[in-house]
């Protein structure tokens, strides 16, 4: 008999969960395996002499769970699977399986028992797949701030491992900044915010410096940590764990930093999360990195095309699908809301007189695939005129049928109207010049006149007729250089 007990004794054991026997309110427990230590780091002495010790363990946010097990009792249910949470001994959270049942005696509850099973490694698992999902899909969203996709990520990181606190710290002309994390203080992340890496400069710092993991599991021992040792245990910083997050070149974007406050080895488990936490932190900032890089882009492109007046445009020739940049719809005077960009749509804003010769134009782009660069005037809907100097290319599929043209206009309207003043000044110009030629000329042709009227008078003074006769010359030379005037004036057609 006493072997046969010891046999069960041995067998209840070696079962991979915590078997268990507890009073009907389990506020105490009359059996716990020896498992239990394994799972939870308690004694099985301690268990059973401590009253209320299940329910001081389970994890804040479920308590709710004891509600179920009381529905036991009252025959609400009969056995159950209980999925919940548990603190160990050191702090660490466990989440446990529990299929529990009622033991009656003479048709009447007597007491509770059950078997909790340990499946954090596969919870922990589906939780931080599910917590990696809705951060990408937040990093889908641009009007996200990525502090906030952070600062979430790290926080779901802290839920996952409760004694953990998490923080990353980004990189910038060998240095760290711009640090966050949502329970570590902000003092502390600031006063490292520019610190110069090195492989002597703390955790963080060496990572950032070899590019490599660097453990650190007591600060206080630790030579990286000479220079900072004052400041973790100001905060009270006794163990912290790096791993940097390179870009696709290799480049150090961050690094991930796990902070504890009191000594620690992670285990084989928190590695492995630290490294697949990394990964998608690559994944979070360079794509973000890359799309603030084309924001930017685009936006000074914008910009430039808005300062000089040069919007382009897109046809799906197949379709008939034309799109505008914001650039062009201003130069058209159009609003995007109210008009629908198509080849009709474009060639009736055309001036009459330039849809034919325009339409030849793209008809030829069409058949024979060659570039062309062309002027056109456009009508506004206020009936303003407005002059482009337009460029347009092919884009052909395989077989060689017109895929998709692709074009761009700059609006010369400034350009054209400057130099439309600048002719209507120089008519004006000949003009006044052809009136002041012939306005001199006629004073001329009377001096000679008279001048020639004097020669032919008698007069024996030798002086006045050298006076005359250069008069006479001086005024020939005039006439002839006005004369010259006038047919300059007369060959631009004023007269």
């Amino acid at each position: 008999m006493k072997k046969s007990v010891e046999h069960l004794h041995n067998l209840l054991q070696s079962i991979e969960g915590i078997l268990w026997e507890a009073d009907i309110r389990m506020m105490q427990f009359t059996f716990i395996s020896d498992r239990v230590k394994e799972i939870l780091g308690f004694s099985t002495e301690y268990c059973l002499s401590t009253p209320g010790f299940w329910e001081s363990r389970i994890h804040p946010d479920d308590k709710g769970v004891i509600d179920g097990y009381h529905d036991l009792i009252t025959g609400k249910t009969s056995n159950h699977v209980f999925e919940y949470r548990m603190l160990k001994a050191d702090g660490e959270m466990v989440w446990i399986r529990d299929n529990a049942g009622v033991i009656y005696n003479d048709g009447e509850p007597a007491s509770l028992s059950g078997i909790m099973i340990d499946y954090t490694v596969t919870e922990r698992l589906q939780v931080l797949e599910r917590l990696e999902s809705d951060m990408l899909r937040m990093n889908i969203d641009p009007s996200v701030p990525l502090d906030r996709i952070l600062i979430t990520y790290l926080g779901g990181l802290e839920a996952l491992f409760p004694k953990m606190h998490c923080a990353i710290h980004r990189f910038r002309n060998w240095r760290l900044t711009d640090g966050l994390s949502p329970s570590i203080s902000p003092d502390y992340l600031n006063t490292i915010s520019g610190l110069v890496i090195g492989k002597n400069e703390g955790s963080c710092g060496a990572a950032a410096a070899t590019k490599k993991r660097v453990i650190v599991e007591d600060i206080n021992t630790a030579p990286i940590w000479e220079k900072f040792r004052h400041l973790a245990d100001k905060y009270q910083l006794r163990a912290c764990w790096s791993n940097p997050v390179l870009n696709s070149d290799g480049d150090v974007m961050a690094v991930l930093a796990m902070y504890y406050h009191e000594p620690k080895k992670p285990t084989e488990e928190e590695i492995k999360v630290m490294d697949r936490s990394t990964a998608l932190l690559q994944v979070i900032l360079e794509n973000r990195h890359n799309t603030e890089v084309i924001n930017e882009s685009n936006m000074l492109m914008l910009q430039s095309q808005e300062l000089a007046r040069f919007g382009n445009w897109r046809w799906d020739v197949p379709h008939d699908l034309v799109t505008w940049s914001p650039a062009l719809y201003t130069i058209y005077g159009l609003d995007p809301q109210n008009f629908k960009a198509t080849f009709a749509g474009y060639q009736e804003r055309l001036h009459p007189e330039d849809r034919e010769p325009i339409y030849k134009v793209i008809a030829n782009v069409l058949l024979s695939g060659e570039d062309a660069s062309f002027e056109e005037r456009i009508i506004r809907p206020t009936g303003e005129v407005r002059y482009l100097r337009s460029w347009a290319k092919l884009k052909k599929d395989a077989q060689g049928n017109p895929l998709e043209m692709i074009g761009a206009c700059l609006d010369i309207t400034e350009s054209v109207k400057q130099q439309k003043a600048i002719e209507l000044q120089n008519d004006r110009l000949h003009e006044i010049a052809w009136v002041q030629a012939h306005v001199v000329r006629s004073p001329l042709a009377r001096i000679l006149s008279l001048v020639e009227l004097l020669k032919t008078a008698p007069d024996e003074d030798p002086e006045k007729d050298l006076l005359l006769e250069h008069i006479q010359t001086s005024a020939l030379e005039l006439d002839e250089q006005v004369r010259l005037i006038c047919q300059k004036t007369e060959s631009i057609g004023i007269n």
